[in-house]
């Protein structure tokens, strides 16, 4: 049995089970509607928010976990001898990693745990989760993990497009009048996580159709040696869209391993139904903060 536990937060879009059943801890990301809060993925499933989300009249906000949630899983993996790595949400995007460095500092044996920023979100966080369970599991040691993961996520590519706007003018990351005008000319963005794990625009695609052939297109000219990676789709809402786009990618260019998720909560409040994301590893760009 591993003596290094792999934890992160319901961000990765990973099932809960599933993480359950690979010993990962889970450390859940907290949404707030207008008149009641919930624990991503523990007391609101995936159906149940994007209902909640289409219906009410408000956005809902998101929050990070607390120190002392990340306290309480850590306490028990250090008590009993274990080491631990926290993978977490871009810090560019949530205050969950300085949450998780914070309950770090708390501990009698903070040695024995590290807080790794992902600089990604959805599945590209969740693609490190899969790695770092891996190499656990085959007895590698947490500091040899770490720089797997470190190598890896210079690799990182995180491009995704939107059906519509709305839910990041109601967010507050675009204008009203940005937001019309796209849906008038069916402009469908397409962004990317940059380096330092920030979401930027990359570039607009007339229609949905065009929009996703070009995640295609991008996987093609940035992505090294598919075949032999581990590739992941996310989408919310839009399962067959994820299923079409994966059978491409399969036959375009001979991918063997692929995963595909619905985004969760917490990423699904900023991106809204009908987001199709694609994560794959093309040349190493690390970050200015490496």
């Amino acid at each position: 049995m591993s003596k290094v536990r792999i934890i992160t937060d319901t961000a990765c879009d990973l099932p809960i089970e599933f993480l359950k059943e690979q010993r990962v801890g889970v450390v859940p990301m907290t949404i707030n509607f207008a008149d009641r809060s919930y624990e991503d993925g523990f007391d609101l499933s995936r159906n149940e928010f994007y209902h909640l989300l289409t219906t009410e009249a408000k956005l809902p906000t998101t929050a990070q976990p607390t120190p002392g949630a990340f306290a309480r899983v850590l306490k028990a993996v250090t008590q009993k001898g274990e080491e631990a790595i926290v993978i977490t949400i871009s810090s560019r995007l949530s205050g969950t990693y300085e949450s998780a460095m914070m309950a770090r500092e708390e501990l009698e044996h903070k040695e024995q745990v590290t807080v790794f920023d992902s600089r990604t979100a959805s599945v590209g966080e969740g693609l490190l989760v899969l790695k770092a369970c891996a190499l656990a599991e085959a007895g590698v040691d947490r500091a040899a993990i770490v720089r797997e993961l470190t190598a890896i996520r210079a690799r990182l590519r995180s491009v995704f497009t939107l059906d519509t706007l709305e839910y990041l003018q109601k967010g507050g990351r675009i204008g009203k009048v940005q937001a019309v005008m796209g849906e008038i000319l069916h402009v469908k963005p397409i962004l990317e996580v940059d380096p330092e794990g920030r979401i930027v625009p990359r570039e607009k695609a007339r229609g949905r159709r065009r929009a996703v052939k070009r995640l295609l297109e991008i996987m093609g000219e940035e992505g090294r040696d598919l075949a032999d990676q581990f590739i992941a789709i996310g989408h919310s809402r839009c399962p067959e869209e994820a299923a079409s786009l994966a059978e491409e990618i399969k036959q375009l260019y001979g991918v063997k391993q692929l995963r595909i998720e619905e985004i969760s909560s917490t990423v699904g409040t900023h991106t809204g139904p009908g987001c199709l994301a694609v994560f794959f590893q093309g040349e190493a760009t690390p970050s200015t903060e490496d």
